[in-house]
């Protein structure tokens, strides 16, 4: 029993947005093509509603919109986005979804997708991908943060159902 929340969803999201973020700004992928490292980044996360969310501002302008600010979104039902923010205090315009069949991929393979948007590609796809619920979504973040300490999940058994 995790009494001290170590394994909640929030400090597991902390822990992907994190690795996210530190593959954003080192790395391959946290290099432009001129070899400069990347972006400075900040990330907030918010556990409260459903889905779960991140959201992580990055110093940094797409070539087809360089004066609106970037950002990469994710949340559980979607996946990760780039997104551009508008003048106005409007939602977010959502200009590419990495998509997949993981909402929940390599933060390598997701600070390769944001590179890529910000060297003016259009990598990924133009339609949100539609996930279903994890369940195991604590244990699905942290594992693709790579923190060692992941709890494994137990086999449903006749024993636990009852």
């Amino acid at each position: 029993m995790d009494i001290y929340g170590w394994h909640s969803t929030e400090s597991a999201l902390h822990a992907y947005a994190g690795a996210v973020v530190e593959a954003l700004t080192s790395g391959p992928y946290g290099r432009s093509r001129t070899g400069a490292t990347g972006p400075a980044a900040q990330y907030t996360c918010d556990t409260t509603g459903t889905p779960v969310s991140a959201y992580i501002a990055l110093d940094g302008h797409l070539p087809t919109f360089p004066d609106r600010d970037f950002a990469l979104v994710w949340d559980e039902r979607h996946g990760w986005g780039g997104a551009i923010e508008t003048h106005s205090g409007e939602d977010l315009i959502i200009v590419s979804y990495l998509g997949g069949s993981d909402p929940t991929p390599d933060p390598d393979d997701v600070a390769r997708f944001a590179r890529q948007l910000l060297d003016g590609g259009m990598p990924g796809r133009l339609d949100p991908p539609e996930h279903t619920p994890l369940p195991d979504l604590p244990r699905r973040l942290l594992a693709a943060a790579g923190t060692a300490d992941v709890p494994v999940q137990e086999p449903a058994s006749a024993a636990h159902v009852l």
